[in-house]
């Protein structure tokens, strides 16, 4: 009776963390097919609400998740705290996307021609770090050998992403001094994006670290 207990707290907290990050992917996998709409010049800006709300969606699920988290510690199979230092990393990812999604609303410009193919390029490497990201977290539930693996994929991620995103600085600030506001704003959206697949490779390492602290999984 206590055994079927345990695993049904356990399949409750696993629910909820599903939940919450089925959230963050969904709000990535909108915010990919804004940014993808805005390099091809037909960015549909109702979209972005939906962003949005996904955030405040991935908010309550943090919320239900943290409170079941706090219940019954005894039904995960790792510390609470690094479950909730976890969800806390998560919740940024969400919340980037919700503040990029805010500045492709108000950004006024066309994207330049000559960064489109590169700039693409970037998003879908976001686009592969977020879903590769929540792919580890699940893992980590029951394979550490698999989550260890798509780790350095992410790695791989991020530098090709680093390397799209100088080439694309390296044409816009070249452009002439009469355009530095779209520089300044298309540069920023760049920077942004970059940014998101840092923060995706920061969590992969912080859960490599759960796999050397708990090895026996």
């Amino acid at each position: 009776m206590k055994l079927n207990l345990k695993k049904d707290k356990r399949s409750q907290l696993l629910n909820a963390a599903n939940d919450f990050q089925s959230e963050v992917v969904k709000g990535s996998r909108l915010l990919h097919d804004c940014i993808n709409e805005l390099i091809s010049g037909k960015l549909d800006k109702s979209k972005i609400d939906k962003v949005i709300q996904c955030e405040h969606n991935a908010d309550r699920a943090k919320e239900k998740y943290i409170d079941l988290l706090y219940k019954d510690k005894r039904a995960l199979p790792f510390l609470v705290e690094d479950r909730y230092r976890l969800i806390k990393y998560l919740d940024i990812i969400s919340d980037n996307s919700e503040e990029l999604a805010l500045g492709l609303k108000v950004y006024p410009f066309e994207i330049f021609d000559d960064i489109k193919a590169e700039m693409k390029k970037l998003n879908d490497l976001y686009q592969e770090a977020i879903e590769n990201l929540v792919e580890m977290v699940n893992l980590m539930e029951t394979d550490f050998k698999t989550a260890y693996k798509k780790s350095f994929h992410i790695e791989t991620l991020k530098r090709s992403a680093r390397e799209a995103k100088f080439q694309i600085l390296d044409l816009v600030y070249q452009k002439p001094q009469e355009k530095s506001l779209r520089v300044y704003l298309t540069s920023k959206i760049c920077i942004k994006i970059f940014d998101m697949v840092v923060r995706a490779e920061e969590i992969s390492d912080f859960l490599r670290s759960l796999i050397i602290k708990y090895p026996t999984k």
